[in-house]
């Protein structure tokens, strides 16, 4: 599988469940999208710049889901 040699700063996990008010933040944070999960969102200089939402991780493979990613990161880590 390919890396990245770009990558965000920092990666923070939250799950929903566990920590309501970290989740319930970051909620917050990815509007317009709706809670979904699993999801993943990317955010450069605190703006959403790419939103991976629970239909685009099921019935996807590891290496699509990682492919997307890769691109957002080429997108927008530099």
């Amino acid at each position: 599988m390919a890396k990245s040699a770009v990558k965000p700063t920092r990666m923070i996990t939250v799950f929903a469940g566990n920590d309501v008010e970290a989740v319930n933040e970051a909620r917050g944070m990815m509007q317009p999208f709706p809670p979904s999960s699993p999801s993943m969102a990317l955010f450069k200089n605190g703006e959403l710049v790419h939103m991976v939402e629970r239909h685009h991780i099921e019935g996807r493979t590891a290496e699509m889901i990682a492919g997307n990613l890769l691109s957002a990161f080429e997108e927008h880590c530099k």
